[in-house]
């Protein structure tokens, strides 16, 4: 399978890993890195309850960095890609896995059986990751300007689209701000300890204290626009709520006593 022309891409870097590597044993990191790996391995179950999987995107991992490439370039595909990619976020996040990365659209040569990669598309989304300044994902604007018509529909996927890709002034390590569509991986879910608790910093390093600032600045902007909560019985299921307990992450077993703090 080769893939010559444009697509939308997603780039994912795990933050702290490297240190990460230097305090854990090897065999613990693995084992946790490849379970949370296995429960986000690019499928959902879709259709009225049924378990039925369907492989969103294409995915491909390399120690920290993760890669994701819609499978065409159609609407339907970017969106698959994009609810992939949110999921995905959700999961790592509240596993204890920070995430920060960059949604691109341009030209791609992809081989999916050699796994050969190369466009413009994955240098962009690349530089554009390593500016930021905070755990999360911004979609860069040729996305935009390609799916953009999307975003003007009335159905119900469009409307849930412009919850999942809302408008944030996006902090940067140059100091600036500068307003990007971003990936919402703090709407629909509901925590147990609340969302700060994902976010401790125990080492007191103000570089990370910072991106930690800036990460709950955006969740306490996304609750106080209404924008933390989708409505269960009128969403696809592939958006239901993550119920996130002091246990593994569990989407099918709401608890008692919820924080839906940012």
């Amino acid at each position: 399978m080769i893939i010559d022309g444009k697509r939308a891409v997603a780039y994912f870097d795990i933050l702290g890993f490297k240190k990460r590597i230097e305090n854990t044993p090897l065999q613990k990191l693995s084992s946790e890195y490849e379970k949370i790996i296995t429960q986000t391995d690019g499928r959902f179950y879709v259709k009225d309850g049924k378990i039925e999987r369907q492989e969103l995107c294409y995915r491909y991992i390399f120690s920290d960095s993760i890669f994701l490439i819609a499978k065409n370039d159609t609407n339907e595909s970017f969106i698959d890609m994009i609810s992939y990619a949110w999921r995905m976020m959700q999961m790592f996040i509240v596993s204890g896995f920070n995430l920060r990365g960059a949604v691109t659209y341009g030209e791609l040569y992809a081989n999916i059986d050699t796994k050969v990669f190369v466009g413009q598309s994955i240098v962009d989304a690349v530089i554009l990751e390593g500016k930021q300044d905070w755990m999360g994902a911004v979609v860069d604007n040729s996305v935009i300007e390609r799916y953009g018509s999307f975003f003007d529909d009335n159905d119900i996927q469009s409307n849930v689209l412009r919850v999942i890709l809302p408008i944030h002034d996006v902090a940067f390590k140059d100091g600036q701000r500068k307003n990007y569509h971003v990936i919402n991986w703090r709407v629909n879910i509901v925590s147990e300890v609340g969302i700060k608790y994902f976010f401790n910093n125990d080492e007191n390093d103000e570089h990370v204290k910072t991106k930690i600032d800036n990460t709950l600045r955006f969740s306490k902007e996304v609750v106080e626009n209404g924008l933390f909560n989708f409505d269960d019985r009128i969403i696809p299921e592939r958006y239901r709520k993550l119920y996130v307990g002091h246990g593994l992450p569990d989407p099918h077993n709401p608890f008692q006593g919820l924080n839906d703090g940012y």
